[in-house]
């Protein structure tokens, strides 16, 4: 196996080692000073050949750049997901050139005591000039960069207070030195997860002047990097890790190596407990598939919420609905290769509207499940925050997070209140409305850039939807409005089977004519009429200790309760003027 060797500065290392392989690893540590440059190669082949391109040919081809006019990037900003290799890939880099490595981090530049942390960076500085100066390459590799640098006027730049601005200045100040741009062999090289949360001005030309996305791994390169982990360990025949790679949408190189890690201790857990003579670790797919419980997604984390598993039939009535969202979002999915050898494009987006309590959510919920997605849920209130701009880069950060994690749904609840209606061509003066025109902007070109992607439907629930602003539902954007109506009869029917399935029914219940008498009752309405006739038993049990619900019981309940719903509510929501690309057609 091929070695790179190399040698780095030790007294201007930050507090996190060198990552691991397989495409992951920022912060895993360093392998006593070796290299497998297989390792940082397995799901990470062109960004790393893009990666030398930019940092060794400043160092390599100097003499014929000054020959040739040329003026190579003097700064690169890697960005994308932690645990994808960025730190491990510099470090493979700076080794096969055999250049000097300088590192800052946050944990060196953070520092409590005011000037430390900008004293460090100009050593840091200092000493990779020095290098430089002698004809040796150097490399000084800026680790967190949007933790170190925040933008001017974050809330992140304030809770630093001075010490956060002066190190943003100390920054500046060094990239536009005489020294960092004469000197041919010095690159600066920086890393971050969010691009967006970076100090505009370390942007522009003559500081950081190229970038380069690291993305999350395929499937075919998780399948690479799961094939690295796995290849000292015995396999099991019936181990299939193309379906274990493809099932790990989001998993980046760490997360897969943490998979491989929970799989073998598992592995060897039941070998340590088994009565067999058998001595060999043998990685089973169950140890595979029982490790995604604690070795998850980290791309997402904090982020995605974890949907239950309701599946269509968890769903009373409502056919002609879900076999439409069915078609709309399962298929594009579940059968993308279908759509594009018939040239098909997917519908975009889903816009479920109708009375409250009639499932619109939990539709959105079951189609995530059906089509095995990554599901990301926002609403209105999350969206709105007191700091300007903090739920524009919210939305931004979400549509970020899907396209990493795709295929994803995102569904946003309450649309209304995120994309309100504008009032005039100058908007609303008032201060929420300004907020909802930003966050309807932001809005608008997320979902526009989707026609770049692939396996992201946005899907969202309204009550109010003649308050949502009609740019939305041009072609592109919320192509299919769907009404969810109250449920019929034969829905009620159905719902009310579902809440009491676990329920011990007398023999003189008849849940056909439960149905039939609780006309204008949503679902959300006949849920609780199911839980009042259960507590009705329950409290009659408690003394004669006869755990059944019979039909007096529904009866008391149906007494007790009222519908949400009445039928001019209802008239007023399925008469609603929605004006979208597919309303001319019957859902």
């Amino acid at each position: 196996m091929e070695e790179v060797r190399g040698r780095e500065s030790k007294d201007h290392r930050g507090g996190s080692g060198g990552g691991g392989g397989g495409g992951g690893g920022d912060g895993d540590g360093e392998r006593t000073g070796r290299w497998r440059a297989e390792e940082v190669i397995a799901g990470n082949r062109a960004v790393l050949e893009a990666l030398r391109e930019l940092v060794m040919y400043p160092v390599l081809y100097a003499r014929e750049a000054r020959v040739l006019g040329l003026n190579f990037p003097r700064g690169l900003l890697l960005h994308g997901p932690s645990g994808t290799g960025k730190k491990s890939m510099v470090r493979a880099v700076v080794r096969e050139c055999n250049a000097h490595l300088t590192v800052i981090d946050s944990i060196s530049v953070h520092k409590p005591h005011a000037g430390e942390g900008e004293k460090f960076m100009r050593e840091a500085f200092t000493e990779a000039y020095s290098q430089a100066s002698q004809g040796r390459p150097a490399v000084i590799f800026i680790d967190e960069l949007d933790d170190i640098c925040p933008p001017r006027g974050s809330r992140q730049l304030l809770l630093m207070r001075e010490q956060g601005s002066r190190i943003v200045g100390q920054l500046l100040t060094l990239m536009d030195g005489k020294s960092s741009k004469l000197l041919p062999h010095l690159v600066v090289v920086a890393s971050a997860t969010r691009v967006d949360a970076i100090e505009s001005a370390l942007r522009r030309p003559g500081r950081f002047d190229s970038e380069i996305e690291v993305t999350v791994p395929t499937a075919e390169e998780r399948f690479e990097i799961l094939k690295l982990y796995t290849k000292n360990l015995h396999l099991g025949e019936c181990v299939d890790l193309q379906s274990v790679a493809a099932s790990c949408n989001g998993y980046v190189g760490a997360d897969l190596q943490a998979l491989c890690r929970e799989a073998a201790r598992r592995a060897y857990g039941r070998l340590s407990s088994s009565s067999e003579s058998e001595n060999v670790l043998t990685l089973i797919m169950e140890d595979l598939e029982s490790a995604k419980s604690v070795a998850k997604n980290s791309v997402t984390r904090g982020v995605t919420k974890e949907i239950p598993a309701v599946s269509w039939d968890d769903i009373g009535g409502l056919k002609a609905v879900k076999k439409k969202l069915q078609q709309a979002v399962e298929w594009p999915i579940k059968h993308a290769a279908s759509f594009d050898r018939l040239g098909i494009s997917p519908i975009r987006g889903v816009l479920l509207h109708g009375p409250p309590g009639c499932s619109k959510t939990t539709l959105a919920k079951a189609a995530a499940h059906a089509a095995q997605a990554s599901f990301f849920s926002l609403s209105g209130a999350e969206l709105y925050s007191k700091y300007v701009g903090e739920g524009e880069a919210l939305l931004r950060r979400t549509f970020q997070m899907a396209r990493l994690a795709s295929p994803s749904i995102i569904f946003f609840d309450e649309a209304d209140a995120i994309a309100p209606k504008r009032t005039g061509p100058s908007g609303n003066s008032s201060g929420n409305a300004t907020v909802g025109e930003r966050l309807l902007s932001t809005l608008l070109t997320e979902m526009d850039g989707l026609e770049l992607a692939t396996g992201i439907i946005v899907l969202a629930a309204t009550n109010r939807p003649n308050a949502i602003d009609a740019a939305l539902l041009r072609p592109g954007r919320f192509d299919m409005v769907l009404y969810v109506p109250p449920p019929d009869a034969e829905g009620r029917y159905e719902i009310l089977r579902i809440h009491t399935r676990k329920m011990p029914l007398g023999d003189d219940v008849d849940l056909w004519k439960v149905a039939e008498r609780t006309e204008l009752f949503t679902g959300a309405d006949l849920e609780g009429l199911c839980r009042e006739a259960g507590m009705a038993a329950l409290r009659e049990s408690l003394r004669s200790e006869r755990f059944v619900c019979d039909d007096i019981h529904f009866q008391a309940a149906l007494r007790s309760l009222r519908p949400s719903l009445t039928q001019s509510v209802v008239d007023e929501y399925s008469n609603a003027a929605i004006h979208g690309p597919l309303t001319r057609r019957k859902h």
